[in-house]
């Protein structure tokens, strides 16, 4: 499980990392040599010196998000995991993650759910108490979020294709103590009486 959602993780985020690192080559092999002679012929130095700090603060970003990936790792979240959890083995969470049917980036189990994107991994499905989904705008873009409503009041988020929703809506809703949609009066309950949401169908479950 481990090995496999890593995976999953550098497929993701290497196109990125080749894009990021693409451009301070071509730059630095052209303005490069220039930039240490402190001579041109055909720009001038403050153009090549800007060039050339665009191409090292692309190399930041490409380091950036290796150590990003490194220090957030799929192993060390799972790691995470069972120390706060001594009574799960990682052969379980194995068992459940080959069991379980992806959507996407994500991965439903019997027991828990899985992403490579989530801040922790796993999620233990018997503590959702609602699945909905949030919208972000980044620039002209609408980015689509799957929130899984924990029992203690935290919100595990996790970016998936908007076409993805309505699949793992129906996913959730085959869960006996989990509410799913974006109804309002549940969404409001959520924030502010824990209580009367776990009445409606956690508790009776």
């Amino acid at each position: 499980m481990v090995k496999k959602l890593t995976i999953k993780l550098w497929m993701n985020v290497i196109p990125l990392l080749l894009v990021c690192g693409v451009i301070p080559v071509v730059v630095l092999s052209k303005y490069g040599p220039a930039a240490l002679q402190g001579s041109a012929k055909t720009e001038s130095m403050s153009n090549i010196y800007g060039f050339c700090a665009l191409a090292l603060f692309f190399i930041v970003i490409d380091v950036a998000i290796v150590i990003r990936q490194l220090t957030h790792s799929v192993g060390k979240k799972v790691k995470i995991y069972l120390n706060a959890n001594p009574d799960v083995t990682m052969q379980q969470l194995d068992s459940d993650f080959d069991d379980s049917e992806q959507i996407g980036n994500v991965w439903v189990g019997r027991k828990w759910t899985y992403s490579y994107d989530m801040d922790d991994i796993p999620v233990d499905n018997d503590k959702i108490v609602l699945v909905y989904n949030e919208t972000d705008r980044v620039k002209d873009k609408i980015v689509y979020y799957l929130c899984l409503g924990l029992v203690d009041g935290k919100v595990a988020r996790v970016s998936v294709s908007k076409n993805k929703l309505p699949q793992l809506f129906r996913m959730y809703e085959r869960f006996p103590r989990i509410l799913v949609g974006n109804d309002p009066e549940y969404m409001y309950m959520y924030r502010n009486d824990m209580n009367a949401l776990l009445d409606i169908k956690y508790r009776s479950n």
